[in-house]
């Protein structure tokens, strides 16, 4: 019986491993710093508003030093300002963005423009968390309201009194011209506590690594390290096997 629970043990981990793998082909690692964003383009019938596209994009990663991801993944635009592109990027925790100054350039903190005094104020944990929260939710059941649902995914980052975006024939207030963003603004800010810990920030940057302001910002999520998957496999396993000692003795 040993011998099997040990097969098995080793065959969990092995798979649990492989998954991670095919995982960290399509999305930024957890411990991802920087790489190259290859910007695929957005999804398949996401709503057009002037020539402008809402909703999730589509693109693949190559980490600094690794090799280009097989798949794309999903990543959210969070700033209108800058062209959609291939770019490289640094991949920001919010805690980097939010703590350490330094790692975030004054010209990212300023391209909020609810940040007029260079202060962290545009990239505060609730907007971020509220941010992360609404991509959850820009499912394909949801497609016809991603122009509402993007809308407050950038209205959160915009402070009416300071000015609206120059963007043709799209309406930033609360609730104008779109009759739902003000639904979904609300419903994000409630859930500002939500956990975006598997979420990080890609800033584009030159080949220099300076901030590159003409290129957007955007929100990802990140997969697991393969050891997060072995140990969750490991402690799976252990806790099917104390289960079945307790009900052999009991």
């Amino acid at each position: 019986m040993a011998s099997i629970f040990s097969r098995f043990l080793r065959f969990a981990v092995v798979a649990a491993t492989v998954t991670a793998a095919s995982a960290q082909a399509q999305a930024p690692s957890a411990s991802a710093t920087s790489g190259y964003l290859d910007f695929v383009g957005a999804v398949a019938g996401a709503p057009i508003v002037n020539n402008i596209l809402t909703g999730p994009y589509r693109a693949r990663f190559q980490p600094t030093g690794g090799a280009m991801g097989a798949n794309a993944f999903d990543i959210y635009c969070f700033d209108w300002l800058g062209r959609a592109g291939d770019s490289h990027v640094q991949v920001l925790t919010f805690a980097d963005a939010l703590n350490a100054v330094t790692a975030v350039p004054t010209a990212l903190r300023l391209k909020f423009a609810d940040d007029p005094e260079g202060t962290l104020g545009g990239l505060t944990a609730g907007k971020l968390s509220s941010a992360a929260w609404l991509t959850t939710q820009m499912t394909m059941a949801n497609q016809p309201r991603w122009n509402e649902m993007h809308v407050a995914l950038w209205r959160l980052f915009w402070d009416a009194g300071v000015g609206t975006p120059t963007l043709p024939n799209l309406i930033f207030q609360q609730g104008s011209g779109d009759p739902n963003a003000q639904y979904w603004f609300d419903l994000a800010n409630q859930n500002s506590s939500f956990d975006a810990s598997g979420f990080r920030i890609l800033t584009p940057v030159t080949s220099q690594g300076v901030f590159d302001g003409t290129r957007q910002v955007f929100l990802a999520q990140v997969v697991p390290e393969p050891e997060s998957f072995a140990l969750t496999a490991v402690g799976l396993v252990a806790l099917g096997w104390v289960s079945r000692r307790r009900r052999r003795t009991g």
